[in-house]
């Protein structure tokens, strides 16, 4: 028996092509986890308006509202509020509802609950990605650093 069989190391020889695919797959999901962070985070930021703007309706007599006439808020123009007692909101798909604003805001309230869970999860599976990908690159940094072997292995 040679010195190494009885040692119990284990050796896995990968190519470092794999290794390099696999930081680039790696890459490019840290990417798009990232991205569906950045997408949650403004659909909450979204939820937070609506939730302010019925709020102030419940709380105060509002008569005329700027209103956006584009998702970046270029352009506004004034709208006059004849009904403050429903509101229509989304459902899902291409679906809408006409509700009292306090079934508005409980809708609200529970999809930004939803949210912030999914953000948790989705931030949890960043970390754990971001930890292979920082593990993948210090194999590729060690492969490096090794001197480069030349022959056979004299035995």
């Amino acid at each position: 028996m040679s010195g190494s069989e009885g040692s119990g190391e284990v050796r896995v020889v990968v190519p470092l092509e794999a290794v390099v695919s696999e930081l680039d797959r790696t890459r490019k999901h840290i990417e798009g986890l990232q991205e569906n962070i950045r997408r949650v985070l403004e659909r909450l930021n979204d939820l937070a308006v609506s939730r302010e703007l019925i709020s102030t309706m419940k709380l105060s007599k509002i008569e005329e509202i700027l209103v956006p006439t584009d998702k970046s808020g270029t352009t506004y123009v004034y709208a006059r509020l004849d009904k403050t007692d429903k509101v229509v909101t989304h459902i899902g798909g291409e679906y809408f509802v006409e509700l009292t604003p306090e079934k508005a805001m409980e809708l609200i309230v529970n999809e930004e609950k939803e949210l912030k869970e999914l953000i948790k999860e989705l931030e949890k599976e960043l970390e754990e990605a971001s930890k292979y990908f920082r593990s993948l690159q210090g194999l590729l940094i060690a492969t490096r650093s090794q001197p480069q072997r030349s022959g056979g292995r004299a035995g």
